[in-house]
């Protein structure tokens, strides 16, 4: 079996009761954009006992991105220091998160240990501040894509979420029973729940039992980061990755291709990949392509349809977690023994509920 000792991470706080979450949008507008989908998500996170708190610039909207970079690290920095809010919730993705990690005082965060959940771009955040400060992200669900679920949030997503962020060891994470891609166009048709289709589970390409700190990530999004003082460690690590939908079989063969020239794959303890979304016909292509790019690289265990990224539902991924990775005779298994939070030190109380000025960026 494959193992690693890395040094203890840096546990944030559990979310206290009736502590906010805050939301960052740390790339994209849409927050600002589908107010419908957006009020849905606001009620569910009500629903689980949390209100919802918006970063300052976290709704607008008219750019590339939801505001300057210096105003959405901003926001990053007033929602870590702001007593009331108990995690920092991304809105959604984009292209352009990595615009922030040059700003971003890393220091100010690690004196404040607070959850920070998100995927897609912003992985390139969740990526900076776990290699900086070691404290543990999370790669999970998101404001809009999730939270906005007619009729709420997964219940296998939601699950995952609680276990994760719940200050005890999530155990065992099975696969869900169930699965969707389907596309509904925001604030337009998605005013029902999205189809399920069964799920067979994981697919295993390549046998074996691992153990080591968990990394996750976007794949297109964490190699942005290659070259940059923000590339993560994985050496040991057992890597999780997915990419964006509508991925074509030549450009996922170029990413992996790049992923193996940094060495990342060489020195991973075990390889997991998240199902692709909105595949359609070129989904066997991809798998062909994907077990190319894997199998000739590192001797862990290689698996793929893990429940990820971009599809739904999906399990949370805490940086910097140990877990263990089983797969072998048709089997396939990923256990985390360890919590990835730690009890908030004092309850939440009406005064520690007052926001505090915005500290200025680095």
């Amino acid at each position: 079996m494959s193992t690693h000792t890395a040094p203890p991470p840096l546990l944030p706080f559990a979310p206290a009761g009736g502590a906010a979450v805050g939301v960052l949008s740390p790339s994209s507008d849409e927050a600002g954009r589908f107010p419908r989908r957006r009020d849905r998500a606001v009620a569910q996170l009500e629903a689980l006992g949390h209100p919802v708190r918006f970063g300052p610039h976290a709704l607008d909207t008219g750019g590339h991105t939801a505001a300057s970079a210096e105003d959405r690290v901003k926001d990053l920095h007033a929602l870590f220091t702001d007593p009331g809010v108990g995690a920092v919730l991304t809105a959604i993705g984009g292209n352009n998160t990595n615009d922030m990690l040059d700003l971003v005082d890393y220091g100010l965060l690690a004196a404040h240990p607070k959850p920070l959940i998100g995927y897609s771009d912003a992985t390139a955040l969740l990526t900076a501040v776990w290699k900086h400060t070691g404290l543990v992200t999370v790669m999970g669900p998101q404001l809009l894509p999730q939270f906005g679920e007619p009729g709420g949030c997964l219940a296998y997503t939601r699950e995952s979420w609680q276990r994760v962020l719940g200050g005890t060891a999530p155990g065992p994470l099975a696969h869900s029973t169930h699965w969707t891609d389907e596309f509904l166009a925001w604030d337009e048709t998605d005013d029902r729940a999205r189809v399920l289709r069964p799920n067979p589970g994981p697919t295993i390409l390549r046998e074996g039992v691992a153990e080591g700190p968990l990394y996750g990530a976007n794949l297109e999004t964490l190699l942005r980061l290659a070259g940059t003082r923000h590339w993560p460690t994985t050496a040991g690590h057992l890597l999780l990755l997915e990419t964006s939908p509508g991925i074509t079989p030549s450009q996922l063969a170029a990413y992996l291709t790049q992923l193996r020239q940094t060495g990342a794959l060489a020195g991973a303890a075990a390889v997991g990949f998240g199902r692709f979304a909105q595949a359609g016909p070129g989904d066997e292509a991809l798998n062909e392509v994907l077990a190319e790019g894997l199998l000739g690289t590192g001797h862990g265990p290689v698996v793929r349809d893990l429940d990820i990224g971009h599809t739904d539902p999906m399990f949370c991924v805490p940086y910097g977690v140990r877990a263990g990775l089983t797969a072998q005779d048709g089997t396939c298994l990923l256990t985390l023994p360890d919590p990835a939070t730690r009890p908030s030190p004092t309850p939440l109380t009406a005064t520690s509920r007052e926001r505090v000025p915005c500290p200025p960026t680095r």
